[in-house]
C-alpha cells in the first residue's frame, strides 16, 4: 500500500528504511526514501509507522533483555522420527475394528 502517492513511496519502502537501522525519525525516513514536498497527506501515516516500529523494537528489547544481534536462520530442523508401535485413539480403534 502506498504511504505517499505524490512520491510513489510504499509501506515496504518505509519498513525497509526503518529495518536497515539508518532511520529513526519521520524526517530521516523522508530523507532516505526521497520524499519531496507534496500534498502532505502522508505525514500522519509516516509518523504512525515510525512510532509503531519504535514501540515494537522497545517491546522486543524488553522481552529479550536488550537488543539482540542478527543471526543466520538455521537450516531446516531434521525430520521427525517415524512413529512406531501401536497408535492409540478413536481413529486407530475404528480402523482396527474395520480390519477385523
Amino acid at each position: 500500500m502506498y504511504v505517499c502517492i505524490c512520491n510513489a513511496i510504499t509501506e515496504d519502502d518505509v519498513h525497509g528504511c526503518l529495518s536497515r537501522g539508518g532511520c529513526g525519525t519521520a524526517k530521516e525516513v523522508k530523507a532516505a526514501c526521497g520524499f519531496k514536498p507534496g500534498c502532505g497527506s502522508c505525514t500522519k501515516r509516516l509518523h504512525a509507522m515510525v512510532s509503531e516500529y519504535r514501540t515494537a523494537g522497545e517491546l522486543a528489547d524488553a522481552l529479550t533483555g536488550g537488543p539482540v544481534p542478527l543471526a543466520a536462520v538455521p537450516d531446516a530442523a531434521p525430520a521427525a522420527a517415524p512413529v512406531t508401535g501401536p497408535v492409540a485413539g478413536p481413529a486407530a480403534e475404528a480402523a482396527a475394528e474395520a480390519a477385523a
